[in-house]
Formats: C-alpha cells, sequence, structure tokens
C-alpha cells in the first residue's frame, strides 16, 4: 500500500514538473507579428503560409512565437489602397510584410518597408529595378524568387550546353516573361544575323495568325515560348492545326509553372514534338520521415511543385531563422514604432540586421527545412543561387537538373534525383514513337534514280540508287520510317540575297529532316545546315572525250619506211643485181675451170648469174650471207658497199620499228589541269554553283584561280546546270570540251560510257555527308550508324554495287589499259605473218608446178601415162623413210608387176634415147664439122682436168661459204 502511494506522489511530481516547463518556455517564447498582402484567388499562397508560421508555432524550442496579420488587395492595383493597407499593418506592430505578388505594378510596399525600416519579403517575380536605386529604396526587400537575370542565364546554359540549339524562335507573353528571356536574345544576336521574336499578346485577337507566321514564314523547328500555364494548352491546341507540334518540333517552356498547366492532361497522339520545360527542384523528402496517413489540401499544394506557394513557404522559413537568430541574441526585445510616416519615427533598429541575417544564412541552418534547393541571397537582396529541374511537362518526367555553376546532370546521374516517376509511367510519350524522316534529294546517277518500271510502282518503290540503299540502312539501323521528297538542285547560294535553293533550301526551311546525294561538306554551307560524318571521300578530276583509236595496220611492219624508199630498196636491189651481172661478166677473176681435173680447159665458166646475184643481195640485206662469194677487186668492192648499204637500212628500220608500231597507241591531248590552263583550243568548266566551282573560286592556289579566270571568260558560258548536261557536253563535243567534276560521278561516268576517260590527277578531297538542319538531336545517331556501316564493309559494298560496270562492254579493254606502253597486238604484226605464209604458199604452189611438170616430163620419157607417172611419184614422196629415189619409175611401181615387161619397156626408152641422140650427133657433126676436132679436144681437156679439180671445188666452196 505505501509503495503505490509512492509511486502516485512521484507521478504527480513529474507532470507538475512538465507542466512547468512547458509554461516557463511558453513565458520565454517572444510572441512577434508578421504582416502578408494577398490578392483575392491566392489561397494556395494564403494557405502555404498559414503552413509555415503553423510549423514554426510546433517547433517547441523555437524562441519565437508568430501572430499573423493578413490583408487582401483588391484586384483592380490600386496603389493609394495598397500604401493604406501597409500602413495598416504597420500599425499592428508588424515585423516584417510578406508579399504582394507580382499582380501588383507599384513598388510602394517596398518604399515604406525601407523607410520603416521593415523586412519586406517578396516570393513572386518582379522586374528588377537598376542596383543603384536598389541599394538606395530597397534596403529592407529581400526576394526569395529565381532572379529575373540569373535565370536567363540559366535558361542560355540550357540552351547552349545540352540542347546545342544556334537558331530558335522567341515567345513571350508577359514583360516578366521578356526578361526571363533576354539573354538569350543576346545569345541569338551572336549566332545569328538576325532574330525572331515574338509577343503573343500582340496576337490576341487571332493567334492563328502567329502559329501561321511561325511556319510558312520563318520555317521555325525550334520555339522557346514564355507564357502563363493558363494560356500554354489552348495555344499549343491551336499551333496543333499547323502541325507545329508534329515530330522534329522542339519545344522549350520557360515558366516555371508549366508542369501545373495541364497539359499532362492533355497529351495526345497529336503532341509528338520534343516539348520541355524547367522548373525549382525541391528538396527530396527525408525517406526516413514518418509519412502522413492523410493527406491534406496544402500537402497537395506543396508537392505539385507549383512555384508561389513553395516559394511563400520557403521565405516565411527564412524570414523566422533570421528574425530568430537576432531577437534571441539580444538581451530585450523592442518592437517596431507602428507608425507609416517616416518623419515622426525612426526605423525599427532589428530590421537590418534580420535582412543581413537573411542574406547570410545557410539551408543547413534553418529548421524546418526549405522545400527549395540552394537557397543563397545575394548582397542586393536577390536570390542568386538555386538548383533548376529540366522535364518533358507531357508526362512529368526528369530529364536533368541545371545549377548555378553551369553545369548541367543528367537525371540518371544525379544522386538525389529519380528517372521517372509513378505518373510518368502511366502517360505515354507520344515523342517516341517512330518518327517518319523526310529525306530530301534529286535525280542524280547513280545516288537516286527512277527504276526502269518506275510507272508500274508507287511510293519510293519507285527509286534505287545509292542513297536509297544508305537510307534503308540507315532505318533499319535506328528505326525509323522515311519518304523522300525530290527537288532539282543540292542546293546554290546567292551572295546577295543570302538564300539556298535544292536541297539546302528544303532542310533550311526544315520541310525534310535528311538531305542525302553528292552533297560535299563545305564551310559555308555548314553555316546553314549540320553534316554527319562522310560516308564518302573523293576529289575532282577531269573528264574527257577518248577518241577511237585507228585502225590496226596488218602491214605496220611496212611503216618505218616510206612507200618510195621502199620502193627505191627493191628498184636498187634490181639495179645491184644486174650491175653485178655485169661487173662479174667482165671480171677475169669470176670466171672459173669447170673440170677441175682438166688442167687446160677449154671452156670457162661464170657462176654469177642472175639467179645467183639475186640471191646475194637477198641474202646480204637479210643478213643471212650467201655460199659463193666474189673474187676480183672490184666485184668485192661492189659487195662491201651493198653490205654497208644493206647494214645502213636494216639498223635504220629496227629503231624506227618499235616506234612506228606504238605511235597508233591512243594518247590525249591533255594529261593534266596545267595542259588545260595552257591552251585555248578546248574549253572547260564545271557545275555552276557547286562545290566544284566554290574550290576553284576560293581557291588561293595559281593555278586554280588561273583555271576559275578562264572558266568565266568563255563564250558560251562553260558552267552547267548539271552533271549530266556536262557530261553530254563532253561526249558531243568530242574533244573540244572538258568537264571538271567529283570522281566518283567521273568515275561512274566512265565505266558506262567508253568514249569517256579521266584526265589527270585527283585535285583536292572532298567528303559527302548527310545533311541535317542545325541542331538535329538526331544527327549523332546519324553517324554513328554511317561508322558501324564503314566498319562492317557495307558503304564500300554499296559503293562497289554502284560503280562497276553494269552491261556494258567497250571491246578489247586489255588492249587499251597500258596507253603508253611498247607491247605490240598480233593485229600490227600480222602482216609479218601473212608475208611469211604467202611465201609458203608461194613456194607450195610453184613445188606443186614443178612436181607436176616432172610428172609429165618422166611420163613422155618413160613412155608411161601421166597417172601412172603421178601416182608413182606421189608414192615415193609419201614414203619418208626412202632416202635414195631410183633414176626409173619402174622401181618405184609396185614390186608384183611383171620384170620382163619392165626390162622391155627401160630397153625400148633407152634404145629410142640413143636414137634420138644419134640423130642429134649427125645433124650436129654436119652443121659444125669444122669445129668439131676443136670442141672435142676442149672435151677430152676437160674431163681430164675435171677429176682432178674436184676436190679443190670442195674446199673452195667450203670456203666461200665461209666467208659469206
Amino acid at each position: 500500500m505505501s509503495s503505490n502511494i509512492i509511486w502516485f506522489y512521484l507521478c504527480l511530481l513529474l507532470i507538475f514538473n512538465v507542466i512547468y516547463i512547458t509554461h516557463e518556455l511558453g513565458e520565454t517564447r517572444t510572441t512577434v507579428k508578421v504582416g502578408a498582402l494577398f490578392f483575392s484567388g491566392e489561397d494556395a499562397q494564403e494557405l502555404a503560409f498559414d503552413e509555415a508560421i503553423r510549423q514554426l508555432n510546433n517547433q517547441k524550442l523555437f524562441e519565437l512565437q508568430f501572430e499573423t496579420i493578413k490583408r487582401y488587395v483588391p484586384n483592380d492595383d490600386d496603389s493609394y489602397v495598397l500604401q493604406q493597407l501597409t500602413c495598416e499593418l504597420l500599425a499592428e506592430e508588424v515585423i516584417a510584410l510578406f508579399g504582394p505578388s507580382s499582380k501588383t505594378t507599384s513598388d510602394i510596399v517596398a518604399l515604406i518597408a525601407n523607410n520603416a525600416g521593415i523586412p519586406h519579403i517578396q516570393y513572386d517575380w518582379n522586374i528588377e529595378i537598376d542596383l543603384e536605386q536598389r541599394k538606395l529604396n530597397h534596403q529592407m526587400s529581400v526576394s526569395v524568387a529565381p532572379s529575373l537575370q540569373t535565370m536567363s542565364r540559366a535558361y542560355m546554359d540550357i540552351i547552349r550546353k545540352d540542347f546545342k540549339w544556334k537558331k530558335f524562335m522567341l515567345l513571350y507573353e508577359t514583360p516578366q516573361g521578356l526578361a526571363r528571356i533576354q539573354d538569350l536574345m543576346n545569345l541569338a544576336t551572336v549566332e545569328r544575323d538576325f532574330i525572331k521574336i515574338r509577343n503573343i499578346a500582340d496576337y490576341q485577337d487571332d493567334v492563328r495568325v502567329l502559329w501561321k507566321e511561325v511556319e510558312e514564314d520563318f520555317h521555325e523547328q525550334r520555339l522557346i515560348m514564355d507564357c502563363e500555364p493558363a494560356s500554354l494548352v489552348p495555344l499549343l491546341n491551336q499551333a496543333k492545326e499547323f502541325r507545329l507540334l508534329g515530330p522534329f518540333r522542339n519545344w522549350f517552356l520557360t515558366n516555371l509553372d508549366t508542369h501545373s498547366s495541364g497539359l499532362q492532361m492533355a497529351n495526345n497522339p497529336d503532341f509528338t514534338s520534343n516539348i520541355t520545360s524547367v522548373r525549382l527542384k525541391v528538396v527530396n523528402p527525408n525517406p526516413f520521415e514518418r509519412k502522413k496517413t492523410r493527406i491534406t489540401e496544402i500537402d497537395q499544394i506543396l508537392g505539385n511543385q507549383t512555384m508561389l506557394p513553395i516559394l511563400m513557404f520557403d521565405a516565411v522559413i527564412l524570414f523566422a531563422n533570421a528574425a530568430r537568430n537576432i531577437i534571441a541574441s539580444d538581451r530585450e526585445y523592442i518592437a517596431p514604432s507602428g507608425r507609416c510616416d517616416a518623419e515622426d519615427s525612426f526605423p525599427w533598429v532589428l530590421g537590418k540586421y534580420i535582412v543581413g541575417e537573411m542574406k547570410t544564412i545557410s539551408e543547413d541552418d534553418v529548421e524546418p527545412p526549405f522545400k527549395t534547393e540552394n537557397m543563397k541571397i545575394d548582397e542586393y537582396g536577390l536570390r542568386s543561387d538555386f538548383n533548376l529541374e529540366i522535364y518533358k511537362p507531357t508526362i512529368n518526367e526528369p530529364l536533368a537538373s541545371w545549377s548555378p555553376d553551369g553545369e548541367i546532370l543528367s537525371a540518371k546521374r544525379d544522386p538525389i534525383g529519380t528517372t521517372s516517376s509513378a505518373a510518368a509511367a502511366a502517360v505515354q510519350d507520344f515523342a517516341q514513337t517512330t518518327r517518319t524522316f523526310k529525306v530530301v534529294t534529286h535525280i542524280e546517277e547513280p545516288y537516286f534514280m527512277l527504276k526502269p518500271d518506275a510507272e508500274n510502282l508507287r511510293g519510293d518503290d519507285k527509286y534505287h540508287g545509292y542513297a536509297v540503299d544508305l537510307i534503308q540502312k540507315l532505318s533499319e539501323m535506328m528505326e525509323f520510317d522515311y519518304e523522300f521528297v525530290i527537288v532539282k538542285t543540292n542546293g546554290k547560294f546567292n551572295p546577295v540575297t543570302k538564300e539556298w535553293d535544292g536541297i539546302m533550301r528544303a532542310l533550311i526551311d526544315h520541310r525534310a529532316q535528311i538531305g542525302i546525294c553528292d552533297l560535299t561538306i563545305t564551310q559555308l554551307r555548314r553555316k546553314y545546315v549540320d553534316f554527319t560524318v562522310p560516308f564518302m571521300q573523293l576529289g575532282i578530276s577531269i573528264l574527257y572525250y577518248k577518241p577511237e583509236p585507228e585502225v590496226k595496220d596488218m602491214f605496220a611492219f611496212l611503216q618505218p619506211f616510206a612507200n618510195e624508199v621502199w620502193m627505191y630498196v627493191i628498184l636498187t636491189q634490181l639495179v645491184m643485181t644486174l650491175a653485178f651481172v655485169f661487173m662479174a661478166r667482165i671480171s677475169q677473176h669470176e670466171w672459173s675451170n669447170p673440170n677441175p681435173l682438166e688442167e687446160d680447159p677449154s671452156e670457162l665458166e661464170n657462176v654469177w648469174r642472175t639467179r645467183n646475184a639475186g640471191w646475194l643481195m637477198i641474202g646480204s640485206i637479210m643478213q643471212q650471207g650467201c655460199d659463193i662469194l666474189p673474187r676480183g677487186a672490184p666485184m668485192r668492192i661492189l659487195t662491201g658497199m651493198w653490205w654497208f648499204f644493206s647494214l645502213m637500212m636494216l639498223n635504220s628500220y629496227t629503231a624506227n620499228l618499235a616506234a612506228v608500231l606504238t605511235s597508233n597507241k591512243v594518247k590525249p591531248s591533255i594529261e593534266s589541269l596545267d595542259d588545260l590552263i595552257g591552251q585555248n583550243e578546248i574549253k572547260f568548266g564545271t557545275l555552276e554553283g557547286g562545290s566544284t566551282s566554290l574550290f576553284f573560286s576560293e581557291s588561293n592556289e595559281t593555278n586554280y584561280h588561273k583555271a576559275w579566270n578562264q572558266m568565266k571568260s568563255f563564250e558560251p558560258s562553260a558552267f552547267t546546270k548539271s552533271n549530266k548536261e556536262g557530261v553530254d557536253r563532253v561526249i558531243k563535243g568530242e574533244g573540244n570540251y572538258a568537264f571538271l567534276m567529283e570522281t566518283t560521278s567521273l568515275t561512274y561516268n566512265t565505266e558506262r560510257h567508253c568514249e569517256l576517260q579521266q584526265i589527270g590527277e585527283q585535285i583536292g578531297e572532298k567528303h559527302y555527308g548527310l545533311a541535317v538542319p542545325l541542331g538535329s538531336d538526331y544527327r549523332t545517331n546519324l553517324s554513328v550508324s554511317i561508322l558501324k556501316l564503314s566498319e562492317t564493309n557495307v558503304l564500300y559494298e554499296m559503293r562497289d554495287r554502284w560503280w562497276k560496270r553494269h552491261n556494258v562492254s567497250c571491246g578489247d579493254d586489255e588492249a587499251d589499259v597500258v596507253v603508253d606502253g611498247d607491247e605490240l597486238s598480233l593485229m600490227e604484226l600480222g602482216g609479218v605473218f601473212l608475208v611469211l605464209v604467202g611465201g609458203i604458199l608461194a613456194a607450195i604452189i610453184i613445188g606443186l608446178i614443178e612436181f607436176l611438170w616432172n610428172v609429165q616430163q618422166v611420163a613422155v620419157t618413160e613412155k608411161v601415162t601421166p597417172g601412172e607417172a603421178f601416182k608413182a611419184e606421189l608414192i615415193f614422196a609419201l614414203k619418208f623413210w626412202i632416202t635414195k629415189k631410183p633414176n626409173r619409175i619402174s622401181t618405184i611401181t609396185t614390186n608384183n608387176g611383171d620384170n620382163a615387161s619392165r626390162v622391155s619397156r627401160s630397153t625400148s626408152r633407152r634404145s629410142s634415147s640413143q636414137s634420138k641422140q644419134s640423130k642429134q650427133s649427125k645433124q650436129s657433126k654436119q652443121s659444125k664439122h669444122s669445129k668439131h676436132s676443136k670442141l672435142s679436144k676442149r672435151s677430152k681437156r676437160s674431163k681430164r682436168s675435171r677429176s682432178r679439180s674436184r676436190s679443190h671445188s670442195k674446199s673452195r666452196s667450203k670456203k666461200y661459204s665461209t666467208e659469206c
């Protein structure tokens, strides 16, 4: 019983102590009053104000107790009424004034607070005044809203560093919005020659006029718009009618309350453009904090990150913590005088100290914590530090965050951010659907061509070529659809109007997203469009006409000498033959004993008849010699001179033969650009307004600049409207016109036109690339895909497919490959073979004639039929193994014949022959009786000497043969 009583008294004592301590603490807390000005309809700001005060008063250890006094401002923005309400609050001895919002255009509250020494805390945008004026008349004003100057710098960082936009259009609705984007105006002025900016308020009667102007006049794809959240959805719905929300359009919404505009609810499949916005980045909630089971209205307001309510909350927390630090450190609290008239009262002493503390306080020193990240007030009372969250308002998905140091971190790398939210996961992002690229190009072989059966096809199936294959490969890798837009040219630049046409114009106007053809990457074009990495490397060369080669002469071996030379050679040989015969007959040394066995021959013999002399002449000129040679001095001199003549003629023929036989090889009249410049007969030009003409016109190299001046001077103009026109002009000119063009197109045409050829080496180095509008976000993906195609050899295979020859034969290509070589073809030496064949045929014909003549003589002599004689002679001729021929055909006939008949037949032939000889001898004796004895003696002596000189004749023959 006693123990229970003891525990009861201990509990009473504990309860008494708690009540006492609580009472003492309540007595030590200083009660202060704060005033706030609200316009009607600002319920969210008022709830945030009350919530902040409630949380402060619930802090048990907080030294201050806050009492709120509110005044409501009519919406007519009357500065006199605003002054009266402010003075009423000062009369209530408030130590701070909150508001009003930016709906007022007067700074009367700031001026009154400055004179009274009362801290004035702003939480909404205000057009910033001059800093010198702020030092004088706004010393007690502090703004927790981001300064317009810093906001403008933040937007510039996002556009320049993250988006990498170089060209855009600015749209604003309010003066505050214009102030937020003023630095973007300066950025655009540096990057572009002009700036496109429009005030949406100027189109209140019909905003569709604005959107039509944006689409049709400016052709702008990147829009930066600052408008009130309530106006955003209606504005975008009207812009949708002009296809401004389609794919490849980019919107950047700069209002910090864009997420509260209801755009997420209005999101539909028509919103396929890339819409991005920013908002103040809030502090992530403590994961260990106890979650509320009941979500109140103010919890929803603060959780939606609406700018004014959360800034109102932060403004109260900032002031309360600064006031606590100053008032709690003072020994005696002195309330304000409560007078609005500054002439009869002094400014509140503690006011300037509280403002100074607000400028130095850290976010780590406040309790409860701020709602927004990175709260920092500068010396002018403006918020200089804050963090922005870049997000997609259509699905409320964070993308990145911006910090005051200019760094932009992706949401995936943000240690305190999240990559997505439950709301974003539940809303479909229609901007991520498969996009259809419009690919602009023009008809040019082999890049983009119509199929032979294009009339029977529809859509993009009608086209084929290198560009079609490349786009198809890229679409498969990047998963996009495409459709072709055909224009006339790549694009020519007008230096007067500063405008482009062709592919360049379509890309600049955003009527297409990709430009592809033989589009060269140049510095001038890069000012207006962006290029991917090159997909083809090339240069410049000369396209020229290749004349047909001369018909090769089968008797080209006769060309070293002129026709008259050959005639004189033949005539000289005939004359020399006759002269040789004549000189031999008058020369005593050329007469010899026909029978060496006779010492005193009655007759001498001269071997230099016409046939032997002619054979010596032919053998000498053919460098083959002869088996008999002259012996007398005059004859030897004559023979030596003929040999000298033959040597000179043969060496001259040999020296000129190779040059003559290769002289019909086709060589162009020009071989380089220097040859073109150094002559006036052949005109040359290039594509008008193309990259090749730009190369020559802007080159500082002497020859190139000289070539450009010559091209401009030609009449009629040497420039063409297209490459095809240049190729046709070369073909029709047949050597009177040369076309300077890129090597890729040149190679394609020379492969398909046998009458064309490339002259000279490659000039310069150029590259083809895909062109896209400036700042296109898909350019990097296109470049990466092109590199992959190059590494996998796909680009080479595509080029080989479209550049190699298709069903075109230029004849004997191998013979035309080596133009400057010394090789001789069979056609050029065919005459030599014909001469050989002709000689063989002549010899065979003469041999057959002699054979038939001999058959006839045998048939007559041996009294057989011509058929038997022909058969016997032919059989013997075909028996190659028999080396000795019988004197009579009786031994040639078959062995089974009658020997007696052959003997009698031969006997009769001999008797007839003897009878003929006896008759002839008798007649000879009668006619030449006086000379008979003398001839018979000479004959006998000849027979005796013939046997003696046989051996000498053989040795003499060998000697003559050696000398020959």
